[in-house]
């Protein structure tokens, strides 16, 4: 990691449920709409710096050009941390990349394999995993305020071209993983909090 001490990269997905086709042709899908990434490194004297990348694709739109932007910006090495990831974040990830383009798809889970099957933490985990509650309501719990997102709200927006709306919930959804795994840190993580708040703060 050249200088770098150590990374994590937040993880955060939007996706919308396709029923069945009406012929029975088609079975039911998931269609990736956004990502998130909030990538937190530290360097060797202990300095944090932060990037947050995120990028939404509309109906039409296709979920290629999705996963080529995810390969150019997601880090080849890091921990991953995220909310439900085997339940709401892999899935439509894999799912989107076996759909489409080959040779995209693949690079894409190349990228992603390497990542989750090293160390991640899902934060779901300490609170029932697949039947935890909500993000935003644990979240609160910590002082940490992440507005509700339906499926209705995320599929609207996919459907009619709101990408700045899907943008907005994945960027917000990876900042609050990130703060809250911070704040469940038992105290142990001040350095990354102070250096998050300042670089949030800018």
């Amino acid at each position: 990691m050249t200088n770098k001490d150590c990374r994590f990269i937040s993880l955060a997905v939007a996706s919308v449920a396709l029923p069945p086709g009406r012929e029975g042709t088609l079975p039911a899908a998931t269609q990736l709409a956004a990502i998130a990434m909030l990538i937190a490194e530290r360097d060797t004297s202990g300095a944090w710096d932060f990037t947050l990348e995120h990028r939404a694709v509309a109906a039409g739109d296709g979920e290629d050009r999705l996963l080529a932007w995810a390969v150019t910006v997601m880090p080849e090495d890091g921990i991953v941390l995220g909310w439900q990831l085997a339940e709401r974040i892999v899935p439509p990830l894999l799912e989107a990349a076996t759909a489409g383009d080959p040779e995209i798809g693949r690079a894409f889970l190349q990228r992603l394999t390497r990542l989750v099957t090293a160390p991640s933490v899902d934060l779901a985990a300490r609170h029932g995993g697949v039947g935890a509650p909500p993000l935003e309501a644990i979240a609160a719990t910590q002082d940490i305020e992440l507005q509700p997102v339906s499926a209705a709200e995320i599929q609207t927006a996919w459907s009619f071209g709101d990408r700045r709306l899907l943008r907005r919930h994945v960027a917000a959804e990876a900042a609050a993983v990130w703060r809250l795994w911070l704040a469940e840190a038992n105290g142990a993580a001040p350095d990354a909090s102070a250096a998050f708040d300042a670089w949030r703060g800018r």
